[in-house]
């Protein structure tokens, strides 16, 4: 429902219209969305040891913040991702919710394969 306030805002409309091109359009824009999050959870994983000071550490202390940042993360991913095809699904406009559901999973395809090969070529 976020999403939907944020890509009308987005694209100077009131709602948004479940016609073909919007819902691509939107399921292109939350899988750059998810991206952009899952960059910023890495981020924040990689300098997490950072902040850590060096040394023993309680191991519960350790399981506890990896299980809250999982169960933090599945569940923005989670609505980012399901979140209007279920909206859509619920006022039986399931052609429309797996429209915006398969724009998404293919977006999100199409990022990660232009990250792996961007690694690729960059690294040489």
């Amino acid at each position: 429902m976020l999403l939907k306030i944020i890509l009308a805002k987005i694209l100077n409309k009131k709602t948004i219209n479940t016609n073909t091109k919007d819902l691509v359009k939107f399921g292109f824009l939350t899988g750059l969305l998810e991206i952009i999050y899952i960059a910023l959870v890495a981020g924040f994983v990689i300098m997490g040891e950072t902040f850590l000071p060096d040394g023993p550490k309680p191991v519960i202390i350790g399981i506890m913040t990896f299980l809250t940042l999982f169960v933090f993360s599945a569940g923005v991913s989670g609505v980012l991702i399901f979140g209007l095809p279920f909206y859509l699904a619920l006022q039986n406009k399931y052609k429309e919710a797996l429209i915006t559901l398969l724009s998404t999973a293919i977006s999100l395809i199409v990022f990660f394969i232009l990250i792996i090969l961007g690694t690729i070529f960059i690294g040489q």
